[in-house]
């Protein structure tokens, strides 16, 4: 629970000749007494809220000083300070009997009063901010008031005001005379704070989102350019793969059949179990993926695999799939001449 305090100072009656003059000033003493020991003294209510802006005024202050990364329209900050006001209003007091105690607890409603059309350009740069800020506070609110009546003080904004419930306490003391308690004053005065910040860096969002968009097409034109490279060298280095492994079924077909139909039917078996494991070898081989490849692995090609879509990816499974399959032939037709020898 945060709490504030302001000291105002308790009236002392004086002490003066002749009894009717003591007893008048002790009448109005004790009818001034009565009047500071109430929740709806002007005085006190003045106090709370004079607290609450200048607090407003320090924790705007340190806020556009740790996002200074963007620029605040300082004449618009200036007005909406000079101009915003709290007011404590719809008093009630909780406390029972006022008279058998030292503390009376107070509830009420804080408004605060911004420049009109302020409210317009604080949501409005709530939503040029917030829209998709990973890093943001906020970011899982549609909205600058749903934002708001998250807080732990819920509060609303309309018509260029900010309400909520208020809690404060009047505190009775021997020496100080009458302190004043605000429960979670600091929820408030942070939510304004945030208001004010959003609506004076309202054009800096603006131009950084404007920034990202320029930043973002240019990009996509980049990824694009090298999308279509990747395609093209991915579609010549296929081209060749199917040749190659054209080529070697015909050798492999041509060794083959150098065998006379004896030595045919010997091999036959090994022959086969061999088309076996090369097609297996060559389907787990191909599974591999590139970015698991050292660099010096990888073919000229597999360097744009950054670009690459699924379909780009599946194509490179495939051609993967063929040069293992021509490497395979290649290694049988070796060995088969070795056996023809």
């Amino acid at each position: 629970m945060n709490k504030i305090f302001i000291m105002s100072v308790l009236a002392t009656s004086l002490s003066l000749g002749g009894c009717d003059k003591f007893k008048t000033q002790k009448d109005e003493t004790v009818q001034a007494s009565d009047a500071a020991w109430s929740c709806t003294n002007q005085e006190h209510l003045n106090d709370l809220q004079d607290f609450l802006k200048q607090e407003y005024l320090k924790e705007v202050e340190k806020s556009l000083r740790n996002s200074r990364h963007y620029q605040a329209d300082e004449a618009l900050l200036k007005t909406i300070n000079d101009g915003l006001k709290f007011q404590i209003k719809n008093i009630r007091t909780i406390t029972q009997d006022p008279k058998a105690t030292s503390q009376l607890e107070c509830e009420g409603q804080v408004v605060v009063n911004f420049p009109k059309g302020l409210q317009k350009r604080a949501e409005n740069a709530y939503l040029e901010q917030h829209n998709d800020c990973e890093e943001c506070d906020g970011e899982d609110y549609s909205s600058l008031n749903d934002y708001l009546e998250a807080r732990e003080v819920a509060l609303s904004i309309d018509n260029d005001l900010i309400k909520g419930n208020f809690k404060f306490d009047v505190l009775k003391t021997d020496k100080e005379g009458y302190t004043l308690s605000a429960e979670h004053q600091n929820a408030v005065i942070e939510a304004v704070a945030f208001v004010t910040t959003k609506a004076v860096q309202y054009e800096a969002y603006v131009n950084e989102n404007a920034q990202i968009r320029v930043n973002q097409e240019h990009s996509s034109m980049q990824n694009a350019e090298q999308t279509e490279l990747a395609q093209k060298a991915m579609d010549i280095r296929k081209k060749e793969l199917e040749d190659d492994k054209k080529k070697v079924v015909d050798r492999l077909n041509q060794t083959w059949d150098r065998f006379s139909d004896e030595q045919k039917a010997q091999l036959q078996q090994d022959q086969s179990d061999w088309f076996e494991k090369r097609d297996v070898d060559c389907k787990v081989i191909s599974q591999k993926r590139v970015y698991d490849m050292s660099e010096s692995e990888r073919e000229t090609y597999q360097k744009q695999y950054e670009y690459w879509d699924d379909a780009m990816t599946a194509q490179n499974a495939q051609m993967q799939y063929d040069k293992c399959f021509t490497q395979r032939s290649n290694e049988r037709i070796v060995y088969l001449n070795n056996v023809f020898n």
